[in-house]
């Protein structure tokens, strides 16, 4: 006999502000499709529908069957699908007076070689954190170019820069008059197919442009906020700091509170951070209910006995301590930054509080619904927010599927107080794994499951570890007190801290990695929540099944008629910056890379764009790792990369490097077992029967190392590639030679980055009519590169130049019969 009755079946219907906040989000996403339509004719056609509906229950008042209620919802729903939409394409709207315009112009002016420094005056709109540079946004009212200056709007983010490791810039904080001297770019676009998209992020922060400044010379603090709340909230996040800093003994520990308290993870070091990543524990890091519900219940709970002791009304009582409780809590979401989860848990205590207080029950997905209305109201661009879809799908979550959940749990093990203890805590876990699932396949391609166990233990222990630091904070005129707090969070929190390296360490290898980037894939996973969520009402749960397997089936279809199926050669030139990187991928599932980008003391090339590459496309194995010579924009990468997946073979050109680097990858390949192969001009590489690899040259040794450089010719089906490492003139002379027959190709990889070294014009001639001709180059780069000469002479070839400088990646794809280009930025 069950020890509890079933959850009762979920109605929507009962839940108006939820289906309300859905369609809101469905105007939105239509809105952000189709761009090109403007607000007024969103609100238009919701004003139409609603205009009609009310003619028509007008008109049918007297009637016994009539539609008026059906209508009715059809006017509810259009009103909210087109206030959605209006919100949206009005966000989307850029004025001219915009930093994004000045942005815009600024980037024109610096390809005419115009580099007058930007002059801003502006408000700092968040605490500034310290990474490799001091970031923060600011809000912009003015600014000035040479001797033009005019008003300007809008927000951008700041990056001051420490080139000299000298500079001292002024400490800022939120509020501060600010006039800043630098340089004014656009928000950056995707350069990779793997690249985080963190243009598009800060855009739907409202961030229209970036600033960059170099020396303290260019930040100038013209005068403090005259705000009464942003001084109270800059003063409150200064005695948070204080107290932490005198009080909690361990800094890794000051670290983590900082975190949990005020938001501000820029203390954690990377490596503990990977951990909590890798362990699916990086929501503990967020500021959310968990925080809110300490900061503003515990409060909340402490005022009744207060005021009750001073002989106010009970009604007045409820007020009081609700006024109290969320006026805190909004100083509280000010001092942490105020993210969207911060956002969602303030509205939804608010709309519990204000509903006990006039003694009237809220339900959660219904106060979930209004959070979500008041926060796509304001901003819309956060239903696109990973921050938005993981914190709400993880409350929906919790809400419907923990009851399911639980009901399903054995009673021998409800009967057990320590047994359902556990269970409880692993089936909350786990419906919020279930709802954050889609999320977390979409933007990272990784659903860690270790963290199902590790959650059990870590979310008291950040509880505890929250709690301690709260009451060290607020106890901090008691000296005695406030350093007993102070000791208890710094052992709980360095508790947690091992649980999560170690948890990283044993289960950070749990996990389910696949990125799912179909829309038709991600709908037919949200309704099998929904439908999950719906068990106990069969019809609708058989409604939402059948339009999730028609939502998969759809977007099936729509792969098979775009010949996705089909087999095809896909050839994709990375943006590695000053430096090669080919990877091909052969219709038989076969991947060769070709040169692995570069790597010096900021950055790795493989580490960065590679690997993430490879690991976004399901990629574990590599046949071949080609290193066409020894430099470094060339091979810098390939440690990395023979690290992170498994390669069946490395191969060399036979001229010994002559750097430490060079020796790192020889010895890495070595202690990892991979075979180093020597290649010459006419081997060929076996690798698919359905492509073929020659390799042209080196023909023989140079004593130049770019000469040297491994030449690989691929041919599949009707189609030509010509992949020429960094090979020089002496180097294409001897191609030209030996191989004359064999150099007419569609596809170039011109050489030596477009250098006037390379691309002599007999290799050009021999080349024929190529379709493309692509150059890796660095955006900006200390050569100068590249040189119109070679450009010139490929593009009257009738080539298109493809830089990755300007375009980023270049995926090329090929059937065999002919060569087109893959815009894998709207695939």
């Amino acid at each position: 006999m069950p020890l509890a009755p079933p959850p009762p079946p979920l109605r929507l219907a009962t839940r108006p502000a939820l289906t309300i906040a859905v369609l809101l989000g469905a105007g939105i996403f239509v809105a952000d499709a189709l761009s090109e339509i403007g607000p007024l004719m969103w609100a238009a056609g919701g004003a139409t529908v609603a205009v009609y509906a009310a003619a028509y229950a007008y008109a049918t008042r007297r009637r016994i069957v009539t539609l008026r209620p059906f209508l009715s919802m059809v006017a509810v729903g259009a009103l909210a699908v087109a206030l959605g939409a209006s919100r949206e394409a009005a966000w989307g709207a850029v004025a001219e007076t915009d930093v994004a315009r000045v942005a815009e112009a600024a980037a024109r002016a610096d390809s005419l070689d115009d580099r007058t420094p930007i002059t801003l005056w502006a408000t700092v709109a968040d605490v500034p954190r310290a990474t490799w540079a001091v970031r923060f946004t600011a809000d912009v009212d003015s600014a000035a170019r040479g001797h033009a200056r005019g008003p300007v709007a809008g927000r951008f983010q700041v990056a001051l820069v420490d080139g000299t490791g000298e500079a001292v810039y002024p400490t800022l904080r939120r509020g501060d008059r600010i006039r800043l001297v630098g340089r004014l770019e656009p928000l950056p676009r995707r350069r990779n197919p793997a690249d985080f998209e963190y243009g598009a992020y800060l855009a739907r922060q409202g961030v229209g442009a970036m600033f960059e400044v170099q020396d303290e010379t260019g930040v100038v603090f013209l005068a403090p906020s005259r705000r009464p709340s942003v001084r109270l909230a800059n003063a409150a996040a200064g005695r948070v700091r204080q107290s932490l800093a005198r009080y909690v003994p361990a800094p890794e520990a000051r670290a983590l509170l900082a975190a949990l308290v005020l938001a501000d993870r820029s203390r954690i070091d990377e490596a503990t951070l990977d951990a909590f990543r890798t362990t699916g524990l990086m929501h503990l890091l967020a500021v959310s209910g968990l925080h809110v519900g300490l900061v503003g219940l515990g409060l909340y709970a402490l005022l009744k006995p207060l005021l009750g002791r001073l002989g106010i009304r009970r009604r007045r009582v409820e007020w009081t301590r609700t006024v109290v409780t969320l006026a805190l809590l909004a100083v509280y979401a000010v001092v942490a930054g105020a993210s969207v989860s911060i956002q969602r848990a303030f509205v939804m205590v608010a709309f519990v509080l204000v509903g006990r207080a006039m003694e009237r029950p809220a339900d959660a997905l219904n106060t979930l619904g209004l959070a979500a209305i008041a926060i796509l109201v304001h901003r819309p661009a956060a239903l696109f927010d990973v921050g938005f879809q993981l914190s709400f799908g993880a409350v929906a979550a919790l809400v419907t599927l923990t009851p399911l959940l639980t009901a399903a749990v054995p009673d021998r093990v409800r009967q057990s107080k320590a047994g359902m203890l556990v269970v409880g805590s692993l089936v909350t876990s786990g419906a919020a794994t279930l709802g954050t699932a889609p999320a977390l396949l979409a933007h990272f391609g990784r659903l860690p499951v270790g963290g199902l166990v590790l959650n059990v233990p870590a979310i008291p222990l950040t509880a505890l570890t929250l709690g301690c630091g709260l009451g060290c904070i607020l106890t901090q005129g008691v000296p005695p007190l406030a350093a007993a707090f102070g000791a208890a969070a710094s052992a709980f929190g360095q508790s947690l801290l091992v649980l999560t390296e170690t948890g990283a360490d044993r289960l950070g290898g749990v996990a389910y990695e696949r990125v799912i980037d179909a829309p038709s894939v991600l709908v037919a996973c949200t309704l099998g929540l929904a439908m999950l969520a719906l068990w106990r009402r069969p019809v609708a749960r058989r409604r939402i099944g059948m339009a999730a397997v028609a939502s998969a089936a759809a977007g099936l279809w729509t792969g098979f008629a775009a010949g996705e199926h089909r087999p095809h050669l896909d050839v994709i030139f990375l943006d590695v910056g000053q430096g090669d990187a080919t990877l091909v991928d052969t219709p038989g599932g076969r991947h060769v890379l070709i040169d692995a980008g570069l790597r010096s003391p900021y950055t790795d090339q493989g580490e960065r764009v590679i690997v993430p590459h490879l690991a976004r496309f399901g990629i574990r194995r590599l046949d071949a790792l080609v290193l066409t010579h020894a430099d470094a924009d060339h091979i810098g990468g390939a440690a990395s990369v023979l690290k992170a997946v498994a390669v069946g073979r490395l191969i060399v050109n036979g001229q010994p490097g002559e750097t430490d680097l060079w020796d790192d990858v020889i010895r890495t390949a070595d202690s990892l077992g991979v075979p180093i192969h020597t290649v010459r001009a006419g081997d060929t590489l076996a690798v698919d029967p359905a492509v073929r690899f020659r390799v042209l040259g080196p023909t023989r040794p140079h004593p130049s190392p770019n000469d040297a450089s491994i030449v690989v010719r691929i041919e599949h089906g009707a189609t030509r590639w010509l992949l020429t490492g960094d090979a020089e003139v002496e180097g294409e002379a001897d191609l030209v030679a030996r191989f004359p027959d064999l150099l007419e190709v569609d596809v170039v990889k011109v050489g030596h980055h477009g250098s006037r070294t390379s691309s002599a014009g007999d290799l050009v001639l021999s080349a024929g009519d190529p379709d493309f001709a692509v150059v890796s180059v660095a955006r900006r780069n200390r050569y100068g590169l590249p040189n119109e000469e070679p450009l010139a002479r490929w593009s009257a070839t009738g080539a298109a130049v493809l830089l990755t400088s300007h375009e980023g990646a270049v995926w090329l794809r090929s059937d065999g019969r002919s060569v087109r280009r893959v815009d894998w930025r709207n695939e």
